[in-house]
């Protein structure tokens, strides 16, 4: 970072896995000589469509990628806090159905069936989409989302029960919940083994974790490089499906099941969401557009893996 004018915005950090400070850079910083504290705080809102532009760097020693340096916690909390997001929030329909068939097909796979009165709790939960799904399929939901706008969203839309802020210790009773969930959060945060540490905590001893997030090691994000679509400004951490493994073992959690995430969502978005990669997705959108066909569902998968943990310890 250095020469570049905001590296007052930034810290050096060690492994975010293993604490080891050796690391290879795969990808070095492309920030531009006037880069601005707003620039910066507009990269992290909500479902960004920034592309990254930090260092990323691969640990020698766990082989965790990671941004490093990276940017100031105070700042990173004040942009989630202030993120407005309305395109996300117009997806919400084809979310809750890619979520419901997931609890129908997932949690009876890992031979799961929630008790009578089952408590589950969506870290990072946004509009709530998913936890229209899983109220839906008989849980008593509570969600935590660092949006303000976000969170009013879900509750006024949704009658949900969403707690403005961000999971911290003392928030609710140790084992107060059968099921927590982090869809698309694990790579934004800091300090990911503080956040597991604290859900280990609140699951009930047979309670269950389940984790997506964006695969650096999949197929797709091999194929795509510095092309893949989830190299964005607002990840922090690139786990693969060994990496993501160590560190859900490290607290006490016992992977069960790892498998593809297919999401659905409408075919303008997605096009819209890959402009900043793919030159040809604007005049695609713009066509598409024109033959009303941009609100038409389109599944797929560009490297988003779930993983579906046990409370080991």
């Amino acid at each position: 970072m250095q020469g570049l004018g905001i590296s007052s915005f930034f810290c050096a950090i060690a492994c975010p896995l293993c604490g080891g400070d050796e690391y290879t850079v795969l990808f070095p910083s492309r920030y531009p000589a006037n880069q601005t504290a707003e620039q910066l705080q507009q990269a992290f809102r909500a479902s960004s469509d920034e592309k990254l532009m930090d260092q990323l760097v691969r640990c020698r020693g766990c082989e965790l990628v990671y941004v490093n340096p990276r940017i100031d916690d105070v700042l990173l909390v004040e942009s989630y806090e202030s993120a407005v997001d309305p395109a996300f929030i117009e997806q919400n329909r084809e979310r809750i159905q890619t979520f419901s068939k997931l609890l129908k097909k997932t949690l009876p796979r890992v031979g799961y069936q929630p008790p009578p009165g089952a408590r589950l709790l969506d870290v990072g939960c946004a509009g709530g989409a998913f936890l229209v799904a899983a109220r839906d399929y008989g849980f008593a939901v509570t969600g935590v989302e660092p949006s303000r706008w976000l969170a009013e969203s879900g509750r006024a839309q949704y009658g949900l029960d969403i707690r403005q802020g961000i999971l911290s210790p003392g928030l609710f009773p140790d084992e107060s919940f059968d099921v927590i969930t982090l869809w698309d959060v694990i790579e934004h945060v800091t300090q990911p083994g503080d956040v597991l540490d604290i859900i280990h905590r609140l699951l009930k001893r047979d309670g269950l974790l389940l984790v997506n997030y964006p695969d650096f090691g999949s197929w797709m994000a091999r194929l795509l490089g510095q092309s893949w679509p989830f190299l964005l400004g607002v990840h922090l951490l690139y786990y693969t499906r060994s990496t993501i493994t160590r560190q859900l073992q490290k607290v006490g959690f016992a992977p069960l099941r790892i498998q593809p995430h297919f999401q659905t969502l409408r075919l303008g978005y997605i096009l819209k969401r890959m402009e900043p990669y793919v030159k040809l997705s604007r005049p695609i959108r713009s066509i598409v557009e024109r033959a009303s066909l941009g609100d038409l569902p389109v599944t797929y998968n560009m490297g988003q893996t779930l993983v579906v943990a046990s409370k080991s310890i």
